[in-house]
């Protein structure tokens, strides 16, 4: 039976890479005595594919794996079985079963929504940054892992700005997975651009991520 599973990576994890979380969730799945299926051959492998990379620095509020089991089980008990062996860090919110020719999370995912927490006495300046994003042709960096410059304001979905908590919130929902995709540090290389500095950025997290089709967000939890 395939199984999809929403959980958090929080921010005490936040600087674990995505080899670090496969790993993570390996020795939580081991732990647990769930029967999990193997790979075949001579190097078998737990049958687990956690979703899109969450880059390094950053902690997630919803993010997603699939995992294989040998045995049908409930929902109740595999979410308490989790629970208990789940390290610091890591909560699971959602789960549910799939079919086993749903499209798997890296295929299907394809937009996601990061959010950066701004001190509340910049929010003007965050809604005017944001504004001026929105309506640029164009939005040019300098790509680096290879040095490239692009423009990825084609990536760029939305821009929202709004108070919470005496702080100042911005999330962008961007493309992921195709040839104009965002990748975080791009956000965050154009926002300095547009006078929102990291220096002033008190927190950082990817918010959800999401599969987008006609202009309509889905959760991968629907997909089947």
């Amino acid at each position: 039976m395939r199984w999809r599973v929403e959980y958090e990576k929080g921010p005490v994890i936040r600087y674990l890479s995505h080899l670090d979380m496969v790993r993570l969730w390996e020795r939580l799945l081991r732990r647990s005595y769930l029967p999990i299926q193997l790979t075949q051959g001579f190097n078998p492998h737990l049958k687990l594919s956690l979703g899109t990379v969450l880059p390094v620095g950053l902690w997630g509020k919803r993010e997603y794996l699939d995992m294989e089991l040998e045995e049908d089980i409930k929902p109740d008990e595999l979410r308490s079985r989790l629970e208990q062996v789940a390290p610091p860090g890591i909560r699971v919110h959602r789960l549910r079963s799939i079919s086993s020719g749903a499209p798997s999370l890296m295929a299907a995912v394809n937009t996601s929504a990061y959010g950066i927490m701004f001190p509340g006495e910049l929010e003007e300046r965050v809604r005017d940054g944001a504004s001026k994003m929105k309506e640029a042709s164009e939005i040019r960096v300098l790509r680096p892992k290879d040095q490239q410059e692009v423009d990825i304001r084609p990536g760029i979905v939305s821009l929202k700005c709004f108070p919470a908590d005496g702080e100042c919130i911005l999330e962008s929902l961007v493309i992921t997975g195709s040839r104009d995709a965002v990748r975080f540090p791009e956000l965050v290389l154009a926002l300095a651009d547009f006078g929102l500095h990291q220096e002033s950025m008190i927190d950082f997290w990817r918010e959800a991520n999401y599969v987008r089709s006609n202009g309509v967000l889905k959760d991968p939890l629907e997909l089947d």
